[in-house]
């Protein structure tokens, strides 16, 4: 393991711990004894080296005056020549060890007597002294004494001296060593050693442990910091903690631990039998709170929620908020599948209470998804994904109710996930077809326009119908690119309807409200109809009323550059949204197609057919050409034309075909004075609405 994985592991760094004290305590003596031995060394060297040179200049003094004092015993015998008493002078001159030899000369210089010299290793000193005889008036010169010594005695003791040194210094130094490492490991290596201890301790579970340090010195002093320290820090980091997996607006578990509780009830299942019970919940339309009230409101409406989750739940319920508007009750025991959904309707109805907000009363509506598992089943950690395609279901079918995972919606959720995966390799492969639908003209049965409907040719589930893929188109951000893949094969279908000599017939495309913000829209219609060589008159561009009303602004200047082309602008589904055409008036409108739902019933419901003579009598004030959708019968088109509307499109003059389909079916057609009751059978009729 590398040094820094050693660092990283609690097990590992636990067991290093007391290392990590001597370490300290053997730096400390390792830095500090070698100095102490080398002074302590140089000041006795020293100090020996000048008792040395003492001895030295001692012994020098020493020998110089035995040579003065030996002169002055030999002159009369040298004088007078009484050579044996001058010898005898110098052997007892030979019992100082110190002197290696000595000799006598006269005054001629001639060697009178000598000694025989010791040997010796080491170099020799030499004093020499004139001899002086003197006897009443006589003073003379006799001769001269000269004496070698030696120093080895003095070199012997100094070394000695010193080796004696060295070794009590050496054994000084190493009770300094051990005195010093007992007071390091009281006075540094414990306080480390402790504080190291509450370190790791606290790195294992996070929580704080003070260092137990009691003495009054420097180290104590940072243990108490220490201790502080970590008392402040584990407060700042529980409530960093809590923050993390808490959402702060309204107090409760966030995402985060979503996880965690999950593995906690397989862990705690009580028995083999027990049910868990997962509440995807989605409030509905809460961007709308947002957007009337502000969001300060809407904070607070999520507030009131959340406290209301709170009260619905028992105790061993949990209770998180996901983000947004999304919210998760968990209940860990329930008996079946219907106490579940007992429960998911409960905190529906709690939901569903009115709140005030700014003195007005809203009544909140949420959809949840249910999915309901066994504590010890392996997708219990799949509960959040499972119950959001209940929750999916809930949305797009029944909002504000409850939908229960089950097989069937298992299976319809793999099917959109496949479609949805699927999308980019349709439109590489050119799986989408544009298929074509008339607009009978009342007045002369004459085909006035072909409405492009997009039809998916999946090469596993067939032909697929835009109701099912039109949505994963837009969630999947391919509005505009399915957009000009529709206009540019109605451009095509122009150029082909003008060699088919029927030039008259228009092109009717279906615009998602996401195309009104685009300002690229206007530019790529006119360089489509230029590199086809046809007229952007041809075009009529078909338009949601929710697309107008969402954004009013933006939707009325795109609706006008498009306008400018020549394009003809038509109201689609009119009817099924929550404006009036005297609302709409303020856009720039052609045609307004009424919603098939108020022709079904027609001639048959006179309430159906007093709403399409309003609007007719609407449009007419405003200049607007109406077209009905879903004529299915002879008579619904004959009302029609008695209240007034101009134009007609449903199954009794043709079902949605591809483009050859439609051309042959177009040369069939009687002459535009005879009634048109063809019936066309669609080329694919399960897939024709």
């Amino acid at each position: 393991m590398k040094k820094d994985d050693a660092m990283t592991d609690p097990d590992r760094t636990g067991q290093a711990r007391p290392a990590a004290s001597r370490s300290v305590v053997r730096a400390m003596i390792w830095a500090t004894v070698p100095v102490l031995l080398l002074v302590q060394l140089l000041a006795s060297a020293g100090v020996e080296v000048s008792s040395f040179w003492s001895q030295i200049r001692q012994l020098d003094a020493r020998i110089a005056r035995v040579a003065d004092s030996r002169a002055e015993l030999i002159a009369e015998p040298l004088w007078k020549m009484r050579y044996e008493q001058v010898t005898s002078v110098l052997d007892e001159i030979m019992h100082d060890e110190s002197i290696s030899a000595a000799a006598v000369y006269d005054d001629t210089g001639a060697a009178i007597a000598r000694v025989v010299p010791r040997p010796t290793g080491q170099a020799v000193a030499e004093v020499s002294r004139p001899i002086k005889y003197s006897n009443g008036n006589i003073a003379v010169q006799a001769g001269r004494i000269a004496i070698a010594y030696s120093y080895s005695s003095l070199y012997a003791d100094a070394g000695s001296r010193l080796m004696m040194l060295l070794v009590v210094g050496v054994l000084a130094t190493l009770a300094t060593v051990i005195a010093m490492r007992i007071s390091a490991n009281i006075f540094i290596g414990r306080p480390l050693a402790a504080m190291m201890s509450a370190i790791q301790r606290s790195k294992q579970d996070g929580r704080a442990y003070p260092a137990d340090v009691r003495s009054s010195n420097e180290f104590g002093q940072l243990a108490h910091a220490f201790n502080a320290m970590q008392h402040t820090t584990s407060g700042a980091l529980d409530r960093l903690g809590h923050m993390a997996s808490h959402d702060p607006l309204t107090g409760l578990p966030n995402r985060r631990p979503l996880t965690e509780r999950l593995v906690v009830l397989s862990s705690e299942a009580g028995s083999h039998d027990a049910l868990v019970a997962f509440c995807f919940i989605d409030l509905d339309d809460f961007k709308g709170i947002n957007d009337t009230f502000g969001h300060d409101a809407g904070d607070k409406f999520l507030v009131h929620i959340s406290e209301r989750l709170r009260g619905a739940v028992e105790a061993e319920d949990w209770v998180a908020r996901l983000g947004g508007d999304e919210f998760v009750v968990i209940r860990p025991e329930v008996t079946d599948e219907a106490a579940a959904q007992a429960f998911a309707r409960r905190l529906l109805d709690a939901i569903s209470e009115p709140i005030r907000l700014h003195d007005k009363l809203v009544m909140p509506r949420a959809s949840i998804g249910l999915a309901v598992r066994h504590a010890d089943d392996p997708e219990l950690s799949h509960l959040p994904a499972l119950a959001d395609i209940a929750l999916y279901h809930a949305k797009s079918k029944a909002p504000g109710t409850v939908a229960v995972l089950d097989e069937a919606l298992q299976r319809d959720y793999r099917r959109r996930r496949d479609l949805e995966l699927a999308i980019p390799a349709g439109f590489a492969e050119g799986q989408f077809e544009v298929w074509y639908q008339s607009q009978i003209d009342f007045e002369n049965q004459s085909v006035a326009c072909l409405e492009a409907l997009i039809r998916w040719r999946h090469p596993e589930h067939g032909v697929i119908g835009p109701a099912e893929f039109l949505p994963l188109i837009e969630r999947s951000g391919n509005n505009a690119r399915l957009t000009r893949y529709v206009l540019t094969d109605a451009c095509r279908a122009l150029q082909r309807l003008a060699a088919a000599s029927k030039p008259q017939i228009r092109i009717a495309i279906n615009l998602p409200p996401s195309e009104l913000a685009d300002h690229s829209l206007a530019g790529d219609i006119r360089e489509t109809c230029t590199l086809f060589g046809v007229a952007a008159s041809s075009l009529e561009l078909e338009i949601t009323e929710g697309s107008l009303i969402n954004n009013i602004t933006s939707a009325s200047e795109s609706l006008r550059r498009l306008r400018r082309l020549g394009a003809t602008i038509a109201l689609d589904d009119f009817g099924t949204g929550y404006s009036s055409l005297a609302h709409l008036r303020r856009f720039p409108l052609d045609k307004v197609k009424i919603d098939k739902a108020f022709i079904s019933e027609i001639p048959a419901s006179a309430e159906d057919k007093a709403i399409v003579g309003v609007i007719a009598s609407l449009a007419d004030t405003l200049g607007l050409t109406l077209i009905a959708e879903g004529i299915e019968r002879a008579e619904q088109a004959q009302a029609m034309r008695e209240i007034g509307v101009r134009f007609g499109q449903g199954y009794l003059y043709q079902r949605p075909q591809p483009l050859d389909a439609v051309l042959r079916w177009l040369e069939g057609q009687p002459a535009p004075e005879s009634p048109v009751r063809a019936d066309s059978p669609s080329v694919v009729p399960e897939f024709a609405a």
